[in-house]
């Protein structure tokens, strides 16, 4: 009875195996389903401070004062330049928080000694720390020079830190002022800094 009863289970698992073999060939339906992957937003890259520029202090320094003024080279003149400077690449695809930057420039020179002076510069960063503003400064001396590789009668004006760092060049053209880099050339790429002389 025992033979009889292993060799029906023997026979009954043979069939349950072939019937396994039978079922793994039998296609089946599968749905196929469509995932969409978003894109990526680039990230917005943020207007670069000039490099001489340092956080403001609360402290701030009045250039004006630190003006050695000589009483034969006349009264003191004071020139101010301002201008909002956004990235071009970003407000031309009209980015709703394209990082914007306000400069406000200060020289003081005297009446007869226009070549030399000094100034004092902010960068009001106005998209930075969660929507707050943060002001960026640099102060020093400010010289007069002639000529650019593109033009030998250029009129640029060269502020240098009181820091030692590195030295920011602008070229007079009208009542504006535009940026150069170290070989006095306009500075390329999608940042273009113009300051604006004003009353």
């Amino acid at each position: 009875m025992k033979k009889y009863f292993i060799a029906v289970a023997a026979l009954g698992l043979l069939a349950a195996c072939s019937g396994n073999k039978s079922q793994q060939n039998v296609p089946v339906e599968v749905e196929e389903e469509s995932v969409t992957v978003a894109e990526a937003v680039p990230v917005e890259v943020a207007v670069p401070i000039i490099p001489s520029m340092k956080e403001k202090t609360a402290k701030p320094v009045n250039m004006r004062d630190s003006l050695k003024a000589e009483p034969k080279k006349g009264a003191v003149i004071q020139k101010k330049y301002k201008g909002k400077v956004t990235n071009k690449k970003a407000a031309a695809s009209n980015a709703q928080n394209a990082p914007e930057v306000d400069y406000d420039l200060t020289m003081y020179y005297q009446q007869d000694d226009t070549d030399n002076g000094v100034y004092e510069m902010d960068a009001v960063y106005l998209t930075e720390d969660n929507g707050q503003s943060k002001t960026y400064s640099s102060t020093g001396k400010r010289q007069v020079k002639k000529g650019t590789p593109a033009d030998a009668n250029a009129t640029v004006y060269a502020l240098i830190p009181s820091d030692g760092s590195q030295i920011i060049y602008f070229l007079v053209s009208g009542n504006t002022l535009i940026m150069l880099d170290e070989q006095l050339q306009p500075v390329s790429g999608d940042i273009s800094y113009v300051l604006t002389e004003v009353q």
